[in-house]
């Protein structure tokens, strides 16, 4: 059979049906794309039952910090020593630096909702027979039982809020996770001196313990048990493969040329208020607003992240600022204003809290596996707490060396170059950067 030759209105026609077929086709590309768009930028779910693990972040923070504005007053009651309260002190992190790596490798095998209770648990009992001891040495060993419970729940609650949280919510509630430790320490620091002046020492500690039972409660009552992992887990084995693991090593390298900074200058704030002649007051309120800038930052970073900004930019953009920040507060000191001091030590407690907000939200994505997310997270507090425990010493000494705090700057500048180019190469090595 012969085929007619196709006409003018044939072809035309032909092409129209084309056309249409590719018009409805790029229309279901856009609309998918928008679909997935509106996915990532939905409105985030701030009140859901991971907000209780979140809280456990806080008070466990808040459990830290209560104790350096009891200083003045337990070296009265008690007679404690400058050497005794340094180690009040520094126990927390003592307890970190040693088993953070070990009891993060434990925590999926114990079970995440254990893990946050247990650690509630010793959280409220320390705090509960501190408030009636009367030694320095008891404050002391029950200081190291909160140390425990502190890291129990912080190694549990990222791989925690993963379980509870939709994907497309991670960033913004990995962010206000990261802010535990500014918004649980600024808490206390601003509250505790008040509290003092009301019910004493103890008073705190006994408030602490009842806040601290509220929220074991609604843990155990509110927040579902998550999924157990069906892989079998040896502990050894997941320790050996974090350890063997470059990216995991690389955020807690960079989260420990953070922490060591943020901790050192924060530090040396009371020599910044004593040269000014400020009110003990004032400076507890002053402390305060520089921790609490840290949360905000890390809430802050993790709303960017939930908008899509880059975490590489914005971990890059952080160490820069540090940098900025450290050199002109340690080499122009003696120089300059009380003012422009503190928005240096204030600016640096800010934007640090980009870097604390991406290396955690960047642990969830880089741990060797789901079941290694808590070894990952212990193997960067064990870096964080290392750091905190060991520059405020070198820095003393640099500054006994020289006399001059010049140096100091220049380590620290070092430090935030170093966090700048394990960035660097994290997301280098990541071909989904």
């Amino acid at each position: 059979m012969n085929h007619l030759p196709a006409t003018p209105f044939i072809q035309e026609k032909h092409k129209l049906r084309c056309f249409f077929n590719k018009w409805q086709l790029l229309n279901l590309i856009s609309s998918s794309h928008k679909i997935e768009v509106s996915k990532g930028m939905s409105k985030v779910q701030w009140f859901s039952r991971d907000i209780w693990i979140i809280c456990a972040g806080f008070v466990a923070a808040m459990h830290v910090g209560k104790l350096p504005p009891a200083v003045p007053v337990l070296q009265q009651e008690l007679g404690i020593g400058l050497v005794q309260a340094g180690l009040l002190l520094s126990l927390v992190q003592g307890a970190g630096m040693l088993f953070a790596l070990t009891l993060g490798s434990y925590v999926e095998k114990i079970g995440l909702k254990r893990c946050v209770l247990l650690g509630l648990g010793l959280l409220s009992a320390a705090s509960l027979v501190g408030g009636f001891s009367q030694s320095v040495s008891s404050l002391l060993l029950l200081r190291v039982v909160e140390g425990f419970g502190f890291l129990l729940v912080t190694l549990s609650g990222p791989a925690y809020i993963r379980q509870l949280v939709p994907a497309e919510e991670i960033s913004a509630k990995m962010g206000l996770w990261s802010a535990y430790m500014g918004g649980g320490m600024g808490i206390s620091l601003l509250l505790t001196p008040w509290l003092i002046t009301m019910m004493g020492w103890q008073g705190v500690w006994l408030t602490l313990t009842l806040l601290t039972l509220s929220l074991f409660a609604l843990v155990a009552t509110r927040v579902p048990k998550p999924q157990q992992s069906t892989q079998k887990i040896e502990v050894f084995q997941l320790i050996k493969t974090t350890l063997k693991h470059p990216p995991a090593w690389m955020l807690a390298l960079m989260f420990g040329t953070y922490a060591g900074q943020w901790f050192s200058l924060v530090g040396f704030l009371p020599t910044i208020y004593q040269q000014n002649e400020i009110s003990l007051t004032l400076a507890g309120a002053l402390t305060a607003s520089v921790a609490i800038a840290n949360a905000v930052g890390t809430f802050a970073c993790g709303i960017m992240l939930q908008r899509g900004l880059l975490p590489k930019t914005l971990v890059q953009t952080g160490f820069i600022i540090l940098m900025l920040c450290a050199l002109s507060f340690y080499i122009f000191q003696a120089q300059l204003p009380f003012l422009l001091q503190f928005a240096c030590v204030f600016s640096f407690s800010l934007f640090g809290g980009l870097v604390a907000a991406v290396v955690f939200a960047q642990a969830l994505r880089f741990a060797p596996s789901p079941v290694a997310i808590s070894a990952t997270i212990g193997m960067i507090l064990q870096c964080s707490a290392t750091s905190q425990f060991l520059l405020p010493p070198a820095i003393a000494a640099i500054v006994s060396a020289t006399g001059d705090w010049f140096w100091v700057g220049i380590v620290m500048a070092a430090f935030s170059a170093m966090g700048w180019l394990l960035c660097q190469k994290l997301f280098q090595a990541d071909v989904r950067a």
